[in-house]
């Protein structure tokens, strides 16, 4: 069953433009959503910690006081300490506990996220309703989640442990034969050679959700599925991933200029003397702060375009490789020769090459 990228990604524009409900705005729903439970779970925290907050949240209320950072670190530290050990121990577990909360809440919505994502390149035209698909599942959810999490770290572990080898190797090597430029080139090559590594691995795992949500399985059983999903498709899933590398640019460059278009006037003021307070500070910017509302904007437009774009993409990813794989522990009655149109946008683009269709400006 022959893979396209370009295919893929152009049939995933079309999913999208075809929705009757604008992945854009069910984008911004779950975005919403999320933020809101998470405040929620973050203000019940603050109740049960005695309204005491976090360390972050208290020094940066005594710098914006007035207080130096040295005074400000001493202050909380004193502010914390006061309370008693075991005030202090409950505010550490009721952390732990909300911090698991969140932890279990965001990673529900963001399965249940990737369901819509599958539904909406499926033809399916979800709804708002989609988002939650994942509740029923949540126990599923939170030991998937665990167990790749854990995979990933061991992996990662091993791999680091095998790059501080090579670098302590090439430090004494260095050392003892004063060689400089061949042990550099070495572990250059074994810090690549780690991140080419990192990647594998967290690939191997990337389809983990989809079989959770699409085949039932949860727990190793989706790992499982994932990895044989994923067997010698590891390479194509990250250039798949590496492809939307121009839109990830083009919005960090929006942000950064809406930064830079309000920082900089500013900072010249302040050089100069020229502002004593922040009314000051936000007067002196001028254009520059319409520059950093325009920007924003713009960077907050193209991130909610490139959410479903992208989710969109592995999980049509996956329906090609659960299509393409051999059949597997939990069976696959789907076609041979896989379409990448949808049931409810236009046929499949004619065909790819130098003079075929592209699917983003730079590829």
């Amino acid at each position: 069953m022959q893979y396209d990228r370009v295919q893929l990604k152009l049939s995933v524009k079309a999913a999208m433009r075809g929705a009757r409900t604008r992945p854009m705005l069910m984008t911004l729903l779950f975005s919403v959503i999320v933020s809101v439970g998470t405040g929620m779970v973050n203000f019940v925290s603050r109740l049960l910690s005695g309204g005491m907050g976090g360390y972050s949240e208290r020094l940066w209320a005594y710098i914006l006081a007035g207080y130096e950072m040295d005074e400000a670190m001493e202050r909380v530290l004193m502010d914390f300490m006061s309370r008693g050990p075991g005030v202090l121990f409950s505010i550490a577990v009721v952390g732990l506990v909300m911090s698991i909360i969140v932890y279990l809440w965001q990673s529900v919505m963001g399965v249940g996220y990737e369901g819509y994502a599958l539904a909406l390149v499926r033809g399916e035209d979800p709804d708002a309703g989609k988002l939650f698909c994942a509740f029923p599942r949540i126990g599923g959810v939170l030991v998937t989640r665990i167990l790749t999490g854990i995979f990933v770290f061991l992996w990662s572990l091993l791999l680091g442990v095998g790059l501080v080898v090579v670098i302590v190797a090439m430090v004494v090597i260095a050392a003892v034969t004063d060689m400089v430029v061949l042990p550099v080139l070495v572990m250059i090559v074994g810090v690549v050679a780690y991140e080419i590594g990192v990647v594998w691995v967290t690939m191997r795992y990337a389809l983990a959700d989809y079989a959770l949500l699409d085949q039932n399985l949860s727990g190793m059983d989706a790992i499982r599925e994932s990895r044989r999903l994923m067997q010698d498709n590891v390479g194509r899933a990250f250039v798949l991933q590496l492809s939307f590398i121009g839109w990830e640019l083009l919005s960090i460059a929006l942000w950064l200029t809406g930064i830079a278009a309000l920082v900089i006037p500013i900072s010249i003021q302040v050089a100069y003397g020229r502002v004593s307070d922040i009314g000051g500070m936000i007067a002196s910017a001028g254009v520059g702060l319409l520059i950093m509302l325009v920007m924003f904007l713009g960077g907050t437009i193209l991130s909610l375009w490139l959410s479903p774009y992208r989710t969109g993409a592995m999980a049509k990813f996956y329906d090609w490789a659960k299509g393409a794989a051999p059949k597997g522990p939990a069976g696959w009655s789907g076609p041979t020769d896989y379409n990448w149109s949808t049931r409810s946008t236009i046929s499949g683009p004619g065909p790819t090459g130098p003079t075929g269709p592209r699917d983003d400006p730079w590829n």
